[in-house]
C-alpha cells in the first residue's frame, strides 16, 4: 500500500534476506526484475543498485529510458548467489530477458514472472506465478500462419517492447521486409532484427494504429479491441497455465500477477495444491 492506493506486487522474505518481485523502487532488500515490460517496474529501478535483471533487460531499460542500469546483471540460465541464498534463473519465452528466478532456501521457491513457454522451468516447492489468461474462456491457438498470409499491404499493431521483436524475426525468417515506427525499430535493431524504410507491412503500437489507413490488424489474444484480431500471444493461456503447474509440481501455488479466476483456483485446489493469491496475503503499508 502507498497511501491509499495499492501497488499489486510481492515481496519476500528468506531468513535475513529480503526479494521484491517487480516490484517499484523504495524497499530495503533486492529487487527482481523478471522482464522489461512498465507493469513490472523495470523502469523505475534503472538507478537502484540493489535491482536484479538480466543483460537483455537491462538493455532494454537503457534504451527506452537514456539512462544507465545501476544494479546487477546476468545472462539467462545462470546462477548467483545473494546473501548466502542461490538463486538460479530460466527463459520463459515471453520476451527478450524475460527471466524467471528460483529461490533456493529451505524450500525451493519459483518466481515466474509473465511465461510464454514454460519447458525450461524446474521443478519447485512453492509456484509464484501470472495468470493474465486465467480464465477459462481464454483458450487460444496462436496464429502464425496468418501472420505471414496478410502481411502484404498490411499495418499490424503490436506491443513495442516484446511482441514487435518477436513479430519482426518471424517476418524476417520468411523473407517479409517490415517497416516500423521509431520506437519499434530502435529496438529491433538493438537485436539484430533488420527494418526497411518501406516493406510490405508496418509495425506499429496498438495506441497509434487506430489512426492509421488501409488494412490493419491487432495482434493479440485479447478479445477487447474493435480492430480484426490475428492471435498472437506472449502469455500462456488458460490450458498453459494449468500445464506449467503440473509441470512445476509445486506442493503451493501463488498467483501474484494478472486476473486468476475462481474458476482458475478451484481446478488447481482440486489438484490438490493450496493456492493463494495476493489478496490472501497481508498489505504492507509503505512511506513515501
Amino acid at each position: 500500500m502507498r497511501g491509499s492506493r495499492t501497488a499489486p506486487h510481492l515481496s519476500l522474505r528468506f531468513r535475513e534476506v529480503e526479494f521484491h518481485i517487480d516490484t517499484s523502487r523504495g524497499y530495503d532488500g533486492f529487487n527482481l526484475i523478471t522482464h522489461a515490460h512498465s507493469d513490472h517496474y523495470g523502469i523505475r529501478n534503472i538507478s537502484n543498485p540493489s535491482a536484479i535483471a538480466s543483460v537483455e533487460t537491462a538493455m532494454i531499460l537503457q534504451e527506452i529510458s537514456g539512462k544507465e542500469f545501476k544494479g546487477m546483471t546476468f545472462r539467462t540460465g545462470e546462477r548467483f548467489e545473494i546473501d548466502g541464498l542461490k538463486v538460479s534463473t530460466y527463459r520463459t519465452g515471453h520476451m527478450h530477458g524475460s527471466s524467471a528466478f528460483l529461490i533456493n532456501s529451505e524450500s525451493k521457491v519459483l518466481v515466474t514472472g509473465d511465461v510464454r513457454d514454460y519447458s525450461h522451468l524446474p521443478e519447485c516447492d512453492v509456484l509464484i506465478c501470472e495468470a493474465t489468461y486465467g480464465s477459462p474462456e481464454h483458450v487460444f491457438e496462436e496464429e502464425i500462419h496468418r501472420v505471414i498470409e496478410e502481411a502484404n499491404n498490411s499495418t499490424y499493431g503490436v506491443y513495442p517492447i516484446g511482441k514487435a521483436q518477436r513479430v519482426g524475426r518471424i517476418l524476417h525468417e520468411y523473407g517479409i521486409a517490415f517497416s516500423a515506427d521509431r520506437k519499434i525499430r530502435r529496438l529491433c535493431h538493438l537485436f539484430g532484427i533488420e527494418t526497411a524504410e518501406e516493406g510490405e507491412v508496418h509495425l506499429t503500437s496498438t495506441r497509434n494504429i487506430f489512426g492509421m489507413t488501409g488494412r490493419k490488424f491487432i495482434l493479440t489474444a485479447q478479445k477487447f479491441y474493435r480492430l480484426p484480431r490475428i492471435v498472437v500471444s506472449d502469455h500462456l493461456d488458460y490450458r498453459g497455465i494449468i500445464g506449467m503447474i503440473h509441470h512445476c509440481n509445486p506442493s503451493a501455488v501463488i498467483f501474484y500477477h494478472g486476473k486468476p479466476t475462481h474458476e482458475l483456483i478451484e481446478e488447481v485446489k482440486d489438484m490438490g495444491i493450496p493456492t493463494s493469491t495476493l489478496s490472501d496475503l497481508d498489505r504492507v503499508q509503505i512511506k513515501k
